[in-house]
């Protein structure tokens, strides 16, 4: 889901939308690298080390628009990045990264729209695709990727409602009917399947944005795709927080939160989470980025792993000339566990055809 719209009056909302369109003007559509906040700001996380920002333009040359993306997912087997937007789009891009392993590059490959069995596009309420894993992607077989693909929308009795999960083709066409299995049945329209990862203990796991229907306020659910496990996840103490996407930490998950409280104050979180077998998940934060403090961050809705304890996070920009597209680098580097060695961005720079 979006964080919600910023509260302006039209006399403003007009004059920054001018000086806004003014300043986009001279811009090229690729992407440009930029920086979450100053280097002693960069610094003060202990358990993130941060390796590059690149702010991704509106639309490509050939008029393709990049927002509103959702979530992400690496191809290790492919070196191919699988980008999704909340308006059914489903892009393809190679990265570079320089020989320290900093983020320096996005090449975009392909777009192609998200399509149902049968062929056709999907449109509307259909098409909002939040969340995203890959399955087949590090096995080292080329050409047997799976997308696993979570939409948010409101559920149905009869078993017909828009939230759902359902696997695609790289090519964006839908492999198997779709999934609504009754975890989704209690979650909000726009509030449900936000967080999505496949983990090598229990399979799929997908998180729910916000509480579901008749849960505590600070607290929200975490299941297997499967039916078969389920754990309560505490949010933070951050007013709206909300989960906005998971992916594997060694035996435990990495968990990506957005608090957004209008009229301007945005809050993110990384944090570890620890599920338990009683149903419980403990969580520990690794960093805490709000604009308040200095960091200029965006509504980061997406996360992928690249590889060890490497991972790239995406903002979604609402399609809004006042919020950013961007993709960030950062690897998990907490005191006592050994950290990526310098040699892992060698195979994400691989030059590898699709």
């Amino acid at each position: 889901m979006s964080a919600r719209s910023r509260s302006r009056s039209p006399l403003a909302s007009a004059a920054l939308l001018a000086l806004t369109t003014l300043g986009l003007a001279g811009c090229s559509a690729t992407p440009q690298q930029t920086a979450l906040a100053p280097d002693a700001l960069l610094a003060s996380t202990p358990n993130i080390r941060w390796c590059g920002t690149l702010a991704l333009p509106g639309k490509w040359q050939d008029g393709t628009p990049v927002g509103g993306l959702s979530d992400l997912g690496w191809d290790a087997d492919e070196s191919l990045l699988f980008l999704i937007s909340d308006r059914g789009w489903l892009h393809r891009a190679r990265l570079s990264f320089s020989g320290s392993g900093e983020l320096r590059g996005y090449e975009p490959l392909d777009t192609y729209p998200l399509r149902d069995v049968n062929g056709a596009i999907l449109r509307s309420r259909r098409s909002d695709a939040e969340a995203l894993a890959l399955e087949h992607a590090n096995d080292g077989i080329r050409g047997n990727t799976q997308l696993v693909i979570g939409f948010e929308g409101a559920p149905a009795a009869d078993g017909n409602g828009d939230a759902r999960w359902q696997r695609f083709y790289p090519s964006g066409l839908a492999s198997e009917p779709p999934h609504r299995p009754a975890a989704l049945s209690d979650v909000a329209a726009n509030g449900g399947l936000e967080a999505l990862t496949d983990t090598p203990d229990h399979g799929l796991i997908g998180g729910i944005e916000q509480p579901p229907t008749g849960w505590p306020p600070k607290l929200t659910r975490l299941f297997t795709l499967d039916g078969q496990h389920s754990w309560r996840y505490p949010l933070s103490d951050d007013p709206h927080a909300a989960l906005t996407a998971l992916e594997t930490l060694d035996g435990d998950l990495l968990a990506l939160e957005r608090a957004f409280t209008p009229p301007a104050s945005l809050v993110i979180r990384l944090r570890r989470a620890h599920l338990a077998s009683d149903g419980s998940v403990a969580v520990t934060d690794l960093a805490r980025l709000a604009n308040g403090d200095g960091w200029s961050v965006d509504n980061f809705e997406g996360l992928t792993r690249l590889g060890g304890r490497r991972y790239l996070m995406v903002s979604d920009d609402n399609f809004s000339l006042m919020q950013r597209t961007l993709l960030t680098c950062f690897a998990v580097v907490e005191p006592g566990v050994v950290e990526p060695t310098a040699a892992e961005p060698a195979a994400v720079e691989a030059d590898i055809a699709p």
